[in-house]
């Protein structure tokens, strides 16, 4: 009788650590899935975000890629570069008065607004006799008043004439920011230059950047202006030219040509000061020696 209890007991306390061992083992199955599942979802968070190329044919979808801008518009480029002019000391009235300025009505009004040497009789300034200067396939043949003489010559006659040391040129307000597209304003400003070149090679050749607008002007936009300038820096790397990047001084805080600096209800022309900074800026960013 003792004994079948004996044994009674032992088969009781066998199926209790059974059923002990079996939940133990539930209990750390349980764990371990908790930790697995854990594990992986970490990881999930951790990976990139999957990418989906979209057929070229569907590109049409996506939105533009645009650059990232700073508070006052697009970033300025390099000055590392070889092509930018980077900040320098101030080089002077000596050096800016080396430089023949050419270009459109806003280079033009160098002359009447009294900044350069020579006041409103100054002689640096080339331009057309009714001041415009359109950025087209006719640059190359349009005839500027040479202020030497009063003849009418183009820009290249001009300089196989007066061999200037520095020229900057700044072109794309008449016609070419509103009208052309990048291949025609990058063949229509190269040739110019090529001509200018050709009479003229030892004439150090400075793109100066279009300037912007002011925020209420209609004709001209801020936007298509930056992206000229991309094209007109460009036009300089090709051409072993430099490229100043004026606008930079000129802009407020939304990429718009200051109020202050505007001298008409068009938005786009200048006034004494703003000539004043712009020749700053040009002295404070000589051709290096």
């Amino acid at each position: 009788m003792t004994n079948q209890s004996n044994h009674q007991n032992l088969s009781q306390l066998l199926h209790t650590i059974t059923i002990f061992m079996l939940l133990l083992l539930a209990v750390l199955l349980v764990c371990l899935s908790l930790l697995t599942g854990a594990y992986f979802v970490t990881k999930l968070l951790t990976l990139p975000p999957p990418t989906f190329t979209l057929p070229s044919f569907l590109s049409f979808l996506l939105p533009e890629e645009t650059e990232p801008q700073s508070p006052n518009g697009p970033s300025e480029p390099s000055a590392d570069d070889g092509v930018t002019l980077g900040a320098t000391a101030d080089a002077g009235i000596a050096y800016q008065d080396k430089i023949i300025f050419v270009g459109d009505s806003l280079t033009a009004h160098l002359v009447n607004r009294g900044v350069l040497t020579g006041g409103t009789a100054t002689k640096q300034v080339w331009h057309c006799e009714n001041n415009m200067m359109n950025l087209n396939s006719e640059v190359v043949n349009v005839k500027i008043v040479y202020p030497e003489t009063g003849e009418k010559m183009t820009i290249a006659e001009a300089a196989r004439k007066a061999k200037p040391e520095i020229m900057v040129i700044t072109l794309g307000t008449d016609y070419g920011v509103a009208f052309l597209g990048e291949a025609d304003f990058k063949a229509c400003y190269g040739d110019l230059i090529k001509a200018i070149q050709k009479a003229s090679p030892k004439t150090t050749i400075i793109l100066q950047s279009i300037f912007p607008v002011t925020s209420t002007c209609v004709s001209l936009d801020n936007a298509k202006i930056d992206t000229c300038n991309k094209w007109v820096r460009a036009i300089a790397a090709e051409n072993g030219c430099y490229y100043l990047n004026t606008q930079s001084v000129l802009k407020d805080d939304n990429n718009c040509l200051k109020a202050e600096y505007c001298n008409s209800t068009d938005g786009i022309h200048l006034h004494k000061e703003a000539y004043e900074v712009i020749l700053t800026y040009i002295r404070t960013h000589a051709v290096p020696d």
